[in-house]
């Protein structure tokens, strides 16, 4: 085979390498090779000492674009020997500088080729230079090769070859021991598909790739996007039950403790933080997971023994945590046992001490404080415990075997009322937590109930200051001691009537003339009631406060005058009397007489006075007066009266129309002889035919004025009441002003005229004139008042006044028309006496013969 122009040293591999041959290049290549197989460092040194090491490194990275694959995959095989060392580092770093083709970027591009061993040994050149941090700066400092870089490598974790797949993991492990490439990760586009790979790495049967994967996910996790990133993988993958695995597999005889110390590194990251806590925590393999850490806590080896500890510090560091282990048990006990070993290292004793002091049972607590309260009961504090476990405390106080309080306070306030259930009350605490921890109970602290005071003597003085029919006012002074009630109550035998803070009270509600036992006690501040003091009280009658002497006298028929003295025992300050009729106010003032006027006739009337004062109403006994009957009911009916038949029902009475004194007036001045016609006030009434008239007369309905049949006009005055109200036509009040000569002329039209056949009273009848005055041949045929009354005014003078005028046989036809005229007797008023006998005889014996004659004739008779 033909030289190389330059002759190049067979025994200088460097001269090889730098031949333009390219047979002297491969067999340089290939004794490289073999020089960093057996001695790495030996073959950095022969390159670093050598002058012409500029040459032989730019010819290396010529060798990576090589389209011999062996040659390339060799070629990145040295890059990875020399980029284990940190001057060969900086020199590849020195030629690569400010050149877009550095030996960085042309590894990063190998990762894709399709042969395997150039792939692989490109990922491990590269696992190489990111070993160191010198490394990882370089690589970062060129954010597009590192950005192609993690596109490559995320590819490469769901590699087939073991080894590929391997580098991979090995790779991204070293390169995110860096924070800024974590971040730079966790921000990539390709951060998803990367993170996946990572967790189904850990199922990986390589125990080395399963440990790079396990240790790239920690890393991740210490980042708050990486962790969220790594969570959502969890579940689909079941990323706990593959630590799980990993530490068990680690802590067992089969592995290097590595596996283990990684899975816990892992397990450490991932449970810092509350999501992942949880995560951890709520996986079924979580018990399996306690079991492996108590492997690795049992071996010799310090490194495990420090890394468990770690991951269980790191699990019960939460209050849920800490639950769990303590139900696994065996972990607790283990951690106790390497706390009480000599020979563990300081750094695995700070672990075991601080997962024992978070898994520590809750101590005995300190003695209560008591104070008691000036106002009864007694205030109880303790201090409180705040375990490291994290956990709720829940404290109990109790005595004996009562439960007093119950709750996360560190004091209670407990009431008089059980300070007084028993003579004394011996306080103790306990703690206890949500996973059934429960310490020992304090030592007594015992509180007396007499020294509280809380029981009050009975009230002294007590006294009955003034009584009523219906009520006792008591008044009593307080009990001897220190401490002043808080209330009495006040019994009416043994039922409560009464309860108040001071030292008095009114007992209501008491039946008069009865004795009542009243007792009072006082009421502690523990609002138990203290002794008795009892008094004896007999209430009055009701009637020595009401009004005495109640009397009514009747005045008439529409008069009652009341009187009444005043009571003998006010029941207060008297305000007013009033004074009811019949159940209605008829007066109310502080006058003790008064006259009811305007009353009806014949009427009862109860009356009752009540005195109305600033303690109440006392009401006097009711006393019972009836009106005077009206005076004026006639007993002597006429033949066509309704009394004379038989009625279908009884008469309606009418009410009086007018007083006694008005009557007895009219009556006397009747007798006197008269100058003037007096005048008569007329009723309204309304024309009716005849037939109904006859039917009002039976059932003792007025009957129409004769005025009003003949159309003529009449008077009213409806507030004033003339002497005969029961009489329209006063005939003798007629007959006296036609005998009257000295008085001028009036015609009987222009008086107030009415009809002689509605007389009804037997006084008018006595007022008809002398019987010489009257001719009974004259009064032959029946007459009506409209006759009467054409023919009186037709024929005037002052000589024929003094007679009725004649009345021939003719009758009119007015006559006719009005026949028959029935009578209305029901009104009629009899008084039964007369002022004047003698006026009374001498009418009985001159005028009641011819008075009959002359009513038969007019009648019909």
């Amino acid at each position: 085979m033909a030289c190389c122009l330059a002759p190049c040293d067979r025994n200088n591999v460097l001269d090889y390498l730098l031949c333009c041959k390219p047979a002297h290049v491969r067999s340089a290549v290939a004794d490289l090779t073999a020089l960093a197989q057996q001695s790495k460092r030996c073959l950095v040194e022969q390159i670093l000492q050598s002058e012409k090491k500029e040459d032989c490194i730019r010819v290396l990275i010529k060798l990576l674009y090589s389209s011999d694959d062996w040659l390339c995959s060799s070629t990145a095989y040295l890059f990875g020997v020399l980029m284990e060392n940190g001057a060969m580092r900086r020199t590849l770093r020195e030629c690569s500088h400010g050149s877009n083709d550095g030996v960085v970027a042309v590894l990063g591009q190998l990762l894709k080729k399709d042969d395997p061993d150039t792939v692989t040994n490109s990922a491990g050149a590269i696992a190489s230079l990111v070993e160191s941090s010198e490394g990882r700066d370089w690589l970062l400092s060129q954010p597009e090769v590192f950005s192609q870089l993690l596109e490559s490598l995320s590819h490469l974790l769901s590699h087939p070859s073991r080894s590929t797949l391997n580098a991979a993991a090995l790779t991204l492990a070293r390169l995110l021991l860096s924070e800024e490439a974590c971040h730079s990760l966790s921000a990539h586009p390709a951060a998803t598909r990367t993170c996946s790979g990572l967790v189904r790495c850990l199922t990986h049967t390589d125990t080395d790739t399963a440990m790079n994967a396990a240790f790239a996910v920690g890393r991740l996790c210490g980042g708050e996007q990486g962790r969220t990133l790594i969570l959502a993988q969890a579940r689909q993958h079941q990323l706990v039950s593959s630590l799980q695995t990993l530490l068990c597999s680690g802590a067992g005889s089969g592995a290097g403790p590595e596996a283990g110390q990684t899975a816990c590194f892992a397990l450490s990251c991932l449970a810092t933080e509350e999501d992942g806590h949880a995560a951890v925590l709520d996986c079924p393999s979580f018990p399996g997971l306690l079991d492996g850490l108590l492997q690795l806590l049992q071996r010799d080896d310090h490194d495990s023994a420090w890394f468990a500890a770690m991951a269980a510090r790191v699990l019960v560091s939460r209050p849920e945590g800490v639950i769990k282990v303590r139900a696994h048990g065996l972990l607790d006990k283990r951690l106790q046992a390497l706390s009480l070993c000599p020979s563990l290292g300081q750094e695995v004793q700070e672990e075991v001490n601080g997962c024992l002091r978070r898994l520590m049972r809750l101590p005995t607590p300190a003695p209560v404080s008591v104070l008691l309260l000036p106002l009864g009961g007694c205030h109880v504090s303790w201090e409180g415990c705040s375990p490291e476990s994290g956990l709720d405390v829940t404290y109990c106080l109790q005595a004996n075997d009562t439960v007093l309080y119950r709750g996360p306070e560190c004091h209670v306030t407990i009431l008089p009322t059980a300070l007084l259930s028993v003579e004394a009350l011996p306080l103790r605490l306990s703690q206890s937590t949500s996973d059934g921890d429960v310490s020992p109970l304090s030592e007594a602290v015992v509180v007396e109930a007499g020294r509280a005071g809380l029981r009050p003597g009975p009230p002294r003085e007590l006294c009955v200051i003034g009584c009523t029919s219906t009520q006792v006012r008591l008044s009593w002074a307080e009990p001897e001691g220190e401490h002043r009630p808080k209330g009495y109550h006040v019994y009416r035998g043994d039922t409560l009537v009464e309860t108040t803070t001071e030292p008095g009270a009114i007992v209501s509600g008491l039946s008069p003339s009865t004795r009542y036992c009243l007792r009072v006690c006082a009421v502690g501040l523990s609002d138990a009631p203290g002794a008795f003091a009892d008094v004896e009280a007999s209430t009055p009658d009701a009637q020595e406060h009401a009004p005495t002497g109640l009397t009514v006298a009747v005045l008439g028929r529409h008069e009652l005058h009341v009187s009444w003295g005043a009571p003998l025992s006010p029941l207060g300050r008297l305000f007013n009397y009033e004074l009811r009729m019949n159940g209605t106010v008829a007066y109310l003032g502080t006058e003790r007489f008064y006259t009811a006027r305007r009353l009806a006739a014949n009427t009862a009337y109860a009356c009752t006075v009540t005195a109305i004062t600033s303690r109440g109403r006392c009401e006097s006994r009711s006393v019972t007066k009836k009106t005077a009957r009206d005076e004026y009911q006639s007993t002597h009916r006429c033949l066509y009266s309704p009394s004379r038949q038989t009625p279908t029902q009884p008469p309606a009475v009418s009410p009086p129309a007018r007083e006694v004194s008005e009557v007895k007036r009219k009556v006397k001045r009747s007798h006197l002889p008269r100058k003037h016609l007096p005048k008569v006030q007329h009723a309204s009434h309304h024309h009716q035919p005849v037939g109904h008239n006859r039917g009002r007369a039976r059932h003792g309905q007025d009957c129409p004025s004769v005025e009003q049949a003949l159309g003529y006009e009449t008077t009213h005055k409806p507030n004033q009441l003339a002497a005969g109200h029961e009489s329209e036509f006063d005939m003798r009040a007629l007959l006296e002003g036609s005998r009257t000569e000295a008085e001028p002329q009036q015609s009987l039209l222009t008086r107030p005229l009415r009809s002689p056949f509605t007389l009804r009273s037997k006084t008018e009848l006595n007022r008809w004139p002398d019987p010489p005055l009257l001719d009974s041949a004259v009064i032959t045929a029946k007459v009506s008042p409209g006759t009467f009354l054409q023919q009186n005014a037709t024929k005037g003078g002052l000589g024929k006044r003094g007679r009725l005028p004649l009345i021939t046989s003719h009758t009119s036809g007015r006559a006719r028309i009005i026949q028959p005229i029935s009578i209305s007797w029901c009104h009629l008023d009899w008084t039964g006496t007369h002022s004047d006998r003698m006026l009374q005889n001498r009418y009985r014996t001159h005028g009641l013969a011819y008075t009959s004659e002359v009513f038969r004739t007019i009648l019909g008779a």
